[in-house]
């Protein structure tokens, strides 16, 4: 898979390096700059030697278009049981890393960051006044769990837009990594919280 052949890059990225101020209601941006890069022939030629068959069976069986992050948690999920489905085991989501790069006002990047989790980020200020980028790595799991934290009501909406869109990049790959929860408009009508599906 090519890395680069399904960005986006945002037209507000494009705003940033042509204007010297940044507006401070302006919508923040983001855009995935690191996918898992796996060496499937590696991979599965030793652990069919070693282990005596084909950890790819489910992948190879599943009917919907799997991405490189779905075919590799389908094969260690095989690994740990032989009839496993190509389904996301949330338990294997750490296995799986992205680096987003965001685009935001600088208290906005620091909401976002405490959203976090602890995730390694690195941080400048842009050249456009009041705006930072900040690049942030993590885990399956922990982007989960961030765009949860970030999409409460009682987070600002524009740090709320953020992890909304966050949540976008991944449902655009193919990760649905919230299906035990649904979308609820926020009073802002802009953006949208993320409730627990039992929740009433």
């Amino acid at each position: 898979m090519q890395c680069g052949s399904r960005v986006q890059v945002p037209a507000a990225f494009f705003f940033l390096c042509l204007h010297a101020r940044f507006d401070l209601s302006m919508k923040p941006e983001a855009v995935i700059i690191h996918r898992p890069n796996i060496d499937f022939s590696v991979f599965l030629g030793v652990a069919l030697k070693v282990l005596g068959h084909s950890l790819a069976t489910a992948a190879d069986a599943s009917t919907k278009q799997l991405t490189d992050a779905d075919r590799f948690l389908s094969c260690l999920a095989t690994m740990r049981n032989s009839n496993a489905t190509a389904d996301l085991n949330p338990k294997l989501l750490p296995h799986v890393t992205y680096s987003i790069l965001i685009v935001a006002s600088e208290p906005d990047i620091l909401d976002i960051m405490e959203c976090s989790g602890g995730m390694p980020f690195v941080t400048a200020e842009t050249v456009a006044r009041g705006a930072m980028m900040t690049v942030m790595t993590g885990t399956l799991a922990e982007w989960k769990a961030a765009v949860l934290a970030g999409s409460v009501p009682e987070m600002e909406p524009t740090v709320r837009l953020a992890y909304n869109k966050i949540y976008g990049l991944f449902r655009d790959e193919g990760l649905n990594l919230w299906t035990d929860f649904r979308q609820q408009r926020a009073t802002d009508q802009v953006t949208f919280l993320l409730e627990y599906k039992r929740a009433r």
